[in-house]
């Protein structure tokens, strides 16, 4: 499980596939001074969110040392959620949608992109 820190307003635990996209796609927003709002479910079942503003820093700690490859489709999907009014929201369907894409990892899917190094 890694761990996306916004500023110092919240930390946010993530598998490390589900992280490593959030991660390129937030990447891509702050990159052209963008903000996006971030949504996800929090342990205790409650529902939290945060506006990313391009002055926050990011701090993303990985749980494993090994670069994750990153699927086109969910880079998109995930693109198009960030660009909507609602923003960034990381429902528990999607985390474990994606997760099963990290663990079925092994093999590149189709449609993957090579992670940056």
């Amino acid at each position: 499980m890694g761990m996306l820190h916004v500023g110092r307003i919240t930390r946010i635990d993530l598998p490390d596939a589900v992280l490593a996209h959030v991660h390129a796609v937030l990447i891509a927003k702050l990159r052209v001074h963008e903000p996006v709002l971030v949504g996800w479910i929090s342990p205790d079942g409650r529902r939290d969110e945060v506006l990313v503003h391009p002055s926050m820093s990011l701090v993303v700690r990985y749980d494993a040392d090994d670069a994750v490859g990153l699927d086109r489709a969910w880079l998109e999907r995930l693109m198009r959620s960030a660009n909507g009014v609602g923003g960034l929201q990381l429902t528990p369907d999607m985390i474990d949608a994606m997760r099963a894409l990290g663990a079925a990892g092994a093999g590149a899917p189709a449609g993957a992109v090579e992670p940056a190094s």
